[in-house]
């Protein structure tokens, strides 16, 4: 491979770069920041508020990059040992959180939804109407 290929490869694979994952809720949640120890008991149902406001995590679907470095880096888990989390929490009435099938949809909702709280890449943070109360480093 020439010099000249290699240096256009590697440029434009600084441009790929994802950026962190970013935790956020609405504008209007009177909440500025959350730590990690927050956002797992809140992904995992295991804290029900945000400030005064029901808590309503948002996962991404299963398969997506982003939940799986949530899954293990947040949660401390795998997609196996979430299942049968999920299964002896099933038996208590709590269910897991929703599953949206993008980023887009995540922020959406989020904007609507008082208490909603969900992840994306940072680089899809343009949207008024959000704000970041947890930030995950790649």
């Amino acid at each position: 491979m020439g010099v000249r290929r290699l240096l256009l490869l590697l440029a434009g694979l600084s441009f790929c770069r994802a950026g962190d994952i970013v935790f956020i809720v609405s504008e209007r949640v009177e909440v500025e920041k959350l730590t990690i120890r927050e956002v797992r008991k809140i992904f995992l149902r295991e804290k029900d508020f945000i400030v005064a406001i029901t808590a309503f995590p948002i996962n991404l679907p299963p398969e997506n990059p982003l939940r799986k470095v949530v899954e293990s880096r947040i949660l401390g888990m795998d997609e196996e040992d979430l299942q049968l989390f999920w299964n002896r929490k099933y038996l208590n009435g709590i269910e897991p959180p929703l599953v949206l099938s993008s980023q887009e949809a995540v922020k959406a909702f989020v904007r609507k939804v008082p208490g909603a709280i969900g992840y994306i890449d940072e680089d899809l943070l343009r949207d008024e109407g959000l704000k970041v109360v947890f930030r995950l480093k790649r």
